[in-house]
């Protein structure tokens, strides 16, 4: 990393939710890293969130974790306040949060998940993308533009393996959502794009078989997992100037597996 990417973030706050772990740690702290004040949201993990924050502060950065579950409106803007209160206003949101864990999302056949829980998991994505959306995009009009916004999907949107229909449904529809964000907010400056990781080794997959971990690294074309720092990179890029004339773009992660 040179010196340009060391600053180029610098003077610019950002707010990632879900960042207590995962791709959302390691994005908080990439951010952090080149030069942003980052809000580290949580809903629950308090010790975890503190860790990043503790970790960013220690290598001279500036970060402050905020409670909120992503897909509660009040919650949301009482975040957005302290947000501004501590750090200023946000100029990058990463909308990392899917509302719903593992065992809510658990996979499973379509027929026989529930409709109400299949229900669930698209609202709550969208809840945890709309909610955030709705609290700092207008303010970032409103300051003339310049602002990001990135959402970390799933490559499960563009091709849904047999059990995975609940949380497929809910990439797909954030995907839509950001390609309508993109589409209203881009003449005012406002930039909004979207990262779709494959299988990543984060918190999520640590239950999950050798087996299973083994076959999809065969599947990819550099014969690795992904880890999430790999996220991570390519989701600054997009809140980076390095990416100016994106907006829309939807940003396959997974080591080459779908080769769409």
């Amino acid at each position: 990393m040179d010196a340009g990417e060391r600053g180029e973030f610098a003077g610019k706050a950002a707010l990632v939710t879900g960042a207590s772990s995962g791709i959302g740690a390691e994005t908080a702290r990439l951010l952090a890293e080149r030069g942003a004040a980052v809000v580290v949201n949580y809903r629950a993990n308090k010790d975890g969130a503190l860790e990043v924050v503790a970790g960013i502060t220690r290598a001279g950065g500036r970060a402050v974790a905020l409670q909120a579950d992503v897909t509660d409106h009040e919650e949301v803007l009482r975040m957005a306040a302290q947000a501004k209160e501590e750090v200023g206003g946000i100029d990058i949101l990463v909308a990392n949060a899917a509302g719903v864990d593992g065992r809510t999302a658990r996979p499973g056949p379509l027929l026989k998940t529930p409709p109400e829980t299949a229900l669930h998991v698209v609202d709550a994505q969208l809840r945890a993308f709309l909610n955030p959306v709705h609290a700092l995009v207008p303010a970032m009009i409103e300051r003339g533009g310049g602002g990001a916004v990135v959402a970390v999907g799933a490559s499960l949107s563009k091709r849904s393996p047999e059990g995975f229909a609940s949380l497929s449904m809910s990439k797909s529809a954030l995907e839509a959502a950001v390609k309508t964000l993109a589409r209203e907010a881009g003449p005012a400056g406002v930039r909004v794009n979207m990262v779709a990781p494959g299988l990543i080794l984060s918190a999520l997959a640590e239950n999950m078989p050798e087996k299973v971990k083994a076959a999809n690294a065969e599947r990819t074309a550099v014969k690795r997992n992904g880890l999430p720092r790999d996220v991570a990179e390519s989701v600054v890029f997009l809140a980076s100037e390095r990416s100016s004339y994106l907006a829309g773009a939807y940003l396959l992660v997974d080591g080459g597996t779908a080769m769409i």
